[in-house]
């Protein structure tokens, strides 16, 4: 029945009553306490999600703050109020409140309704800039967050100071958590340890990685950006991504808002390469494990050896030392230097007894590329082998079978490693299907142990013109760059173009139709990798810089990216309010 029905049946009631008995101040009470019963329960059922009824999908947001942003002269004793368009899951927000600069103490937090009071033990700090940032975990009773942070300054004192310091984050597609953007004042803690030391400013970035400091004072900041993967608010080594940034930032008077070139995230490993297990399987081979793949830094050492060849299997975690003749029982001392793919260095020294076995494994073919029944091979392509021992650089020749199903294509033989052959056509591939089979007896280790399998290749070799290009411009640098384009979905491809001294133009020719990711760095040391930096002892990122959109690739189109700015800083407007 409607309210106002409602309210007429009880007038008629108490009309009819009236009549009856006559004590109207009696039956006045009894509507009244109806009354107050009915809209006690109105009231209380629109504090309640309609049972059955459509869920609520709108995300909260911060309608007011007290002190508002920028206020000034703010008292000590204040506490400090944001109210928020709905109810909250306050545990999400309570986890998700970072004020900064940050205190040792945890502060006390109160509710009333839709609005959360903050209080800092002991109070609020004279003479300073305060940013509070409510993180975009910030959930309501429905579990929807918050779309952004949402971030609000004030001071104690008579100014707000208005230092800002822009970024952008970058993370790889299979790399999921909460990110975070830690503010460290080189002033106050030279050298800081992102897993030891608390940050003085604490904000989040938003779903596009952008992040944002506001209220800093004049002074040398570095920033330290990690996804956190086990959810427990603070850098995990070997767990979390960490994004290192290329160089510390400083905030003066001329130059008060500070875009930082683009960050990328890694997990990082800070303990050097680990040996699992070592032996000799015969007289002439020494065989290491390795806990992760390792690049072999310095040759190795056998002590009374002489080594003749070193190899590495497919993921290059296992490392093999052919040596000379060895005794049975005497022991050798075995020294090498590693260093693992974040570049954590171990020298690695162990003994093994020496075995009087010969040499009698068949060496065998651990992996080809292209793969078998691969697809989309460029007519260009060569083709690699891979095998289980250092192999005898002779090959005999011709090396391929000649059939009706096969080809038997002229080309060259090049070592790129004992184990590692590659064979590059003098002409192209023909487009379509293509099988290629070794003769048997052809290829055979230092021992002379003859691989007697044959190698088999069969992959499909594409029409160049049914690919694209992707090209574009860089900031010119007397350094070299890198650029990369990585597909978006399906399978995964990966592209590189180099980018010489002094030039600021790429093409990545051959590109397989879809999307792509464009990156690319600054090969500041000439290795051809991107280097991650360290945070202890810090170690500069090597520059890093990303499309914020990815870029689509058509059949026979060159598809062009915008103009890539390779400064690590840039000045920008303090008026500026907008991401860069």
């Amino acid at each position: 029945m409607h309210h106002k029905e409602v309210v007429e049946e009880l007038d008629r009631r108490v009309e009819k009553n009236q009549r009856q008995s006559g004590r109207s101040f009696c039956l006045w009470m009894k509507r009244g306490a109806i009354l107050a019963a009915l809209v006690l329960f109105v009231s209380c059922a629109r504090q309640m999600a309609p049972p059955g009824g459509p869920a609520d999908m709108i995300a909260p947001y911060v309608i007011q703050t007290y002190p508002a942003n920028d206020s000034v002269g703010v008292d000590i004793e204040t506490a400090i109020r944001i109210q928020f368009s709905e109810n909250m899951d306050r545990r999400s927000v309570e986890e998700a409140i970072f004020i900064s600069p940050q205190s040792a103490q945890v502060p006390k937090f109160r509710w009333r309704g839709h609005e959360l009071e903050i209080r800092l033990l002991g109070g609020l700090r004279p003479d300073r800039t305060y940013v509070i940032t409510v993180g975009q975990a910030s959930s309501d009773e429905w579990r929807n967050r918050m779309l952004a942070s949402h971030t609000f300054r004030f001071s104690t004192g008579d100014v707000v100071n208005q230092g800002e310091l822009w970024g952008r984050v970058v993370w790889s597609k299979e790399q999921i958590g909460q990110a975070f953007a830690w503010l460290y004042d080189l002033d106050v803690v030279p050298e800081p340890d992102v897993a030891n030391d608390l940050a003085h400013y604490v904000t989040q970035p938003d779903a596009g990685g952008h992040f944002r400091f506001s209220g800093l004072g004049v002074g040398v900041y570095r920033v330290f950006v990690f996804l956190d993967a086990d959810q427990n608010q603070t850098y995990t080594s070997g767990i979390d991504a960490l994004a290192v940034p290329p160089q510390d930032v400083t905030v003066d008077s001329a130059q008060k808002t500070v875009r930082l070139g683009d960050l990328k995230g890694v997990v990082r490993d800070t303990s050097g390469p680990v040996l699992s297990a070592v032996r000799t399987s015969d007289q002439n081979h020494i065989l290491m494990r390795f806990q992760e793949p390792v690049r072999i830094e310095t040759a190795p050492t056998v002590s009374a050896l002489k080594v003749l060849s070193v190899y590495q299997d497919v993921d290059s975690s296992r490392v093999g030392i052919v040596t000379q003749t060895q005794k049975s029982g005497q022991v050798y001392d075995v020294r090498l230097a590693v260093t693992d793919p974040y570049g954590n260095r171990s020298l690695v020294q162990t003994s093994v007894r020496g075995d009087a076995s010969a040499d009698k494994r068949v060496p065998e073919v651990l992996a080809i590329k292209p793969k078998l029944l691969a697809t989309q091979i460029f007519p260009n392509a060569p083709l690699e082998m891979i095998f289980s021992d250092a192999m005898a650089s002779d090959i005999a020749t011709p090396f391929w079978e000649v059939s009706d199903t096969t080809l038997s294509p002229e080309g060259h033989f090049e070592w790129l490693a004992p184990n590692r052959l590659i064979f590059t056509p003098n002409d192209s591939w023909p487009i379509g299907q293509v099988r290629l089979t070794s003769k048997r007896g052809l290829v055979k280790d230092l021992a002379g142990n003859v691989l007697d399998t044959p190698v088999v290749f069969d992959f499909a070799v594409i029409d160049t013109q049914a690919v694209g290009r992707i090209a574009g411009i860089v900031d010119s640098l007397n350094k070299k760059r890198v650029v990369e384009a990585v597909s978006v979905e399906g399978e995964p491809l990966f592209y590189q173009a180099l980018v010489g001294l002094n030039d600021s133009t790429f093409v990545i020719q051959n590109v397989l139709p879809g999307l792509y990711r464009v990156s690319g760095f600054v090969d500041a040391n000439n290795n051809g990798l991107w280097d991650a930096g360290s945070v202890w002892p810090f170690v500069a990122s090597e520059v890093f810089f990303s499309a914020s959109d990815t870029v689509e690739v058509r059949a026979r189109w060159q598809s062009d990216t915008r103009r890539f700015g390779v400064q690590p800083l840039w000045f920008l407007p303090t008026e500026s309010k907008d991401v860069p």
